[in-house]
């Protein structure tokens, strides 16, 4: 009997010390999201160095040439160069998002509500498809590429839109409710 308990205390020691999942320390944390709203920001010629920092922060890569500087920015399949010339400007850009194939539709739950309480549970990195279907019930479209899965749940008082890691955990990378 002793045996057991001091097994079950070294096991419990064990799993109180291991590290807990922590988003901040995947490779998908290093990069963000490239927002196609913050790439209409971007105009030629007026937009400035500082402004493209501010907005997309630091590139993860950058190199010089004798037309100016460009940077990439890249995120699970969406990439953006900025090419930046000598008055430290925007001579030109290209965002390239990333391309989705249908996988799966489903016409039913249409009729449902979102409860927007349920919304303000999801929490980035943590939260997984399986939770997303008891909350909201299964998705009506799934699109997939290499990198990423969005699910789109279309309802009555809005529509939501789940991004999530093409991989065995499906962990939300980010979402948006747009209400009607």
């Amino acid at each position: 009997m002793a045996k057991y308990l001091l097994f079950l205390i070294v096991v419990i020691a064990l799993f109180s010390c291991s590290k807990k999942y922590n988003p901040a320390n995947t490779p998908f944390a290093i990069y963000h999201p490239i927002p196609e709203g913050d790439v209409r920001k971007l105009e030629k010629g007026v937009t400035t160095l500082s402004d493209v920092i501010k907005i997309f922060g630091q590139p993860a890569k950058n190199s010089i040439s004798d037309r100016g500087d460009r940077y990439v920015y890249g995120y699970l399949g969406d990439t953006l160069t900025v090419n930046i010339d000598s008055s430290q400007t925007v001579s030109s850009f290209l965002f390239r998002p990333a391309v989705f194939e249908p996988v799966s539709g489903n016409p039913d739950n249409m009729n449902r509500s979102i409860k927007e309480s349920k919304v303000r549970k999801i929490e980035t990195y943590n939260t997984h498809r399986g939770q997303l279907d008891a909350w909201f019930r299964p998705a009506n479209k799934k699109e997939t590429n290499q990198q990423r899965n969005r699910y789109t749940y279309i309802r009555r008082n809005g529509t939501l839109t789940v991004y999530t890691l093409n991989n065995y955990e499906d962990r939300v990378l980010s979402y948006t409710f747009e209400p009607k």
